[in-house]
């Protein structure tokens, strides 16, 4: 049962090797469709999804770095330990500030990627950020007992400037409701705000919930197969979430292992009769979505051939006829998306590595060429990169 347990959690979370082996020899962001990308923050532990604040700054959730010397549980990428290594940044008049330091974290203890605060959201002038997991719920307090604090995963808080208020347990609705009739594991990963409360998308736990600023949660959509109504097969893995122009609930999904290329879709759930039909089909591991200032629906690829293929992901434009429009590519382990009130696109990149994730802003073209600093900055990440898969290889290799 338990080896049962763990390949079924690993088939819905991204496998960071993957994504460092995949990186490794490839270039930086390219042009794409007339836009030109600049990276305006970086040194981000893990960094994941994004918004902007009622202030105008953008605040980004980290999930966090090595947590040495924490008590350890099984994760879906393998032995993870718990710790206080998540933050929360904000990104204002060019200057990047941790805001929000020492929040729950799970972090894999070969390669560093983590499972903290994955998402920022603000609902009626409140933020909120979003803690993720990865596992059962109920190892918090069995292997990860000797931390009280470990019982803060799979969690939504809000916070006031550095007051974090601890809103609702999602891991414990997991265990109690299971929405997808599915086996038990929990990892919230986007939110956006909805009409009556946040919209959290569980990854692990293959559903849509909204949660309400009183903490109270109910599942809007649950997913069994890969495939809106597909039973069976891959997971079905939600991803990003975004309301619609028309108030309806769109979502996209990663697709679990095998990853497989194009059956990645975007669907559409009536937020009155919570009736899914499938609005883009086609997509290759979308990883959050995002509705443009243009009207369109845009998705983040964490991967365009495919996470076994490796490679790197994209942003993809959904036309009204079906197809998709490459707007920028070459973007490296791409996590969370938001698209500014300028139009332009805000990507964290190199999202499953501890002190070396980056917030890239990608704008329309209008002659200029990325500053050589910001080019400077990709070329770090990769060497970092680079230097990790060595270190897990002979870590590999000895164990």
């Amino acid at each position: 049962m338990m080896k049962n347990r763990l390949l079924k959690v690993r088939r819905a979370t991204a496998p960071a090797m993957l994504i460092a082996a995949a990186a490794l020899a490839l270039p930086g962001p390219a042009q794409a469709a007339g836009y030109v990308g600049t990276v305006i923050a970086s040194g981000l532990d893990n960094p994941r999804g994004l918004a902007f604040g009622p202030d105008g700054a953008l605040y980004v959730a980290e999930g966090g770095t090595f947590n040495t010397g924490g008590p350890i549980g099984v994760g879906g990428e393998g032995a993870a330990a718990y710790g206080e290594s998540g933050a929360i940044t904000r990104i204002q008049g060019g200057v990047q500030t941790r805001i929000l330091t020492g929040l729950p974290s799970f972090v894999n203890i070969a390669t560093g990627s983590a499972q903290g605060p994955q998402d920022i959201a603000f609902h009626e002038g409140v933020g909120y950020f979003l803690v993720g997991f990865g596992a059962d719920p109920a190892i918090r307090y069995t292997d990860l007992g000797s931390e009280g604090g470990a019982a803060g995963l799979a969690s939504l808080y809000s916070f006031n400037g550095t007051t974090v208020t601890k809103i609702a347990d999602l891991g414990s609705f997991e265990q109690s409701v299971n929405p997808a009739n599915d086996h038990i594991e929990s990892n919230p990963f986007h939110m956006v705000s909805g009409p009556s409360g946040l919209l959290v998308t569980d990854a692990a736990g293959n559903s849509l919930l909204n949660v309400t600023p009183g903490g109270q949660i109910s599942t809007i959509a649950a997913f069994g197969g890969i495939g809106t109504f597909a039973p069976g097969g891959a997971d079905y893995v939600p991803t990003g979430v975004a309301v619609g122009p028309d108030g309806a609930f769109y979502l996209g999904n990663l697709t679990g292992f095998p990853f497989t290329p194009g059956s990645a879709e975007i669907v559409r759930i009536d937020a009155l009769t919570g009736e899914i039909s499938s609005f883009g089909t086609g997509f290759t591991n979308i990883t959050d979505i995002a509705w443009g200032t243009d009207g369109s629906l845009y998705a983040l690829q964490f991967a365009d051939d495919g996470m076994l293929s490796g490679g790197t992901g994209s942003i993809r434009k959904l036309n009204a006829d079906g197809s998709h429009s490459l707007i920028f590519d070459g973007l490296v382990a791409p996590s969370g998306l938001e698209i500014g009130e300028d139009g332009a696109f805000y990507v964290t990149t190199f999202s499953p590595m501890p002190g070396q994730g980056q917030v890239m802003r990608i704008a329309q073209a209008t002659g200029a060429v990325p500053e050589p600093a910001s080019w400077a900055l990709l070329v770090t990440g990769f060497g970092a990169l680079g230097a990790t898969l060595r270190r897990r290889r002979l870590e590999v290799a000895f164990s």
